[in-house]
């Protein structure tokens, strides 16, 4: 047996989950509640403390004192789990988080470890934090270059070029004193020629900047779940229950096989034992023979094989009536 206490700070809180508990079957005679204006209950506080170790006692008790109501249950091995999981339905304090707030208020304070607690399995969850950082995606980076390219362009030049040109003639002169004097002309010739200057303008600029946004990005991830499941396991018929139908299996299998029942019961009593208690009540059958077989070639050595339809008979019979 087990004794499952849940502390409650709201005393309807406790009161409802007392209800509940009862709902789901607990027996009110298995079930008590404990305060600190219950003359009755001070021995049983007491006994609390006898029974947990003493810093887990102070901190159950120290609820009391403010004014809480405990639910104690007292349980099987198998249904522990379960009345704990109906306690933690009605606002039940968590102790760990209660022995945090004791230990802001004296640090040096010693208490156990719940998760340490055997009659503890603790329901986990991740939850899920988005954060932020800043991520280089690129840089860009801007610089100038000289490049050449060859241009041309038509240009209208004037060019001048003297000519001598003699032309036959026939005139008469009158004859002067100046006419056979030297004389002479000059003409200047001139060209164009082409003068290049180079100027320079800005036709573009290029600008290096950034340009800011905010985006929604959806986070998809999976989150993992550690919890309990609960399994009632109803409590094993007596072997007295089953003796018809182990009868009708014998009648119609076994009787003419110079064997008697009685002879038999043994097999039937250690299928029937084998079916009410683990690992062989969960396991199937071609992971139970083997360690079968085993503990019962222990005690009755040779006799595995004449019993085994008997004992596997037992053992499915009553698991199916589980």
């Amino acid at each position: 047996m087990k004794t499952v206490i849940g502390l409650f700070d709201d005393r309807e809180e406790g009161m409802r989950a007392y209800t509940a508990l009862h709902d789901e079957g607990f027996a009110l005679a298995d079930l008590d509640i404990l305060t600190n204006d219950d003359e009755d209950d001070v021995p049983k506080l007491e006994n609390l403390r006898r029974n947990l170790p003493a810093s887990d006692a102070e901190v159950y008790l120290e609820g009391v004192r403010q004014g809480g109501t405990i639910i104690t249950a007292n349980v099987t091995d198998s249904t522990a789990t379960r009345a704990a999981e109906i306690m933690s339905n009605f606002n039940m304090v968590v102790i760990a988080d209660r022995v945090a707030e004791l230990r802001k208020v004296n640090p040096n304070l010693t208490l156990s470890d719940p998760a340490r607690d055997e009659n503890v399995l603790e329901v986990i969850e991740e939850d899920l934090q988005v954060g932020k950082t800043a991520v280089e995606r690129g840089r860009m980076r801007i610089y100038s270059v000289v490049t050449e390219r060859e241009v041309s362009q038509n240009v209208a030049l004037r060019d001048e070029t003297l000519r001598v040109s003699r032309r036959p003639v026939n005139r008469q002169v009158e004859i002067r004193p100046d006419l056979f004097q030297e004389r002479s002309f000059e003409m200047v010739e001139m060209d164009e020629i082409a003068l290049v200057g180079k100027t320079a303008r800005v036709v573009e600029e290029i600008v290096l900047g950034k340009e800011v946004s905010e985006k929604i990005e959806t986070i998809k991830e999976t989150l993992r779940r550690q919890d309990v499941e609960i399994e009632e396991i109803p409590a094993a018929r007596p072997f007295v229950d089953y003796d018809a139908d182990f009868r009708a299996f014998y009648n119609e299998k076994l009787s003419n096989k110079g064997v008697q029942y009685d002879e038999l019961r043994p097999a039937f009593n250690y299928g029937y034992s084998l079916a009410t208690r683990e690992p062989f009540r969960s396991s199937p059958w071609s992971a139970v023979e083997q360690d079968a077989r085993r503990i019962w070639e222990e005690k009755n050595p040779g006799t595995w094989d004449q019993n085994k339809a008997v004992i596997h008979y037992a053992w499915e019979k009553v698991r199916s009536a589980r």
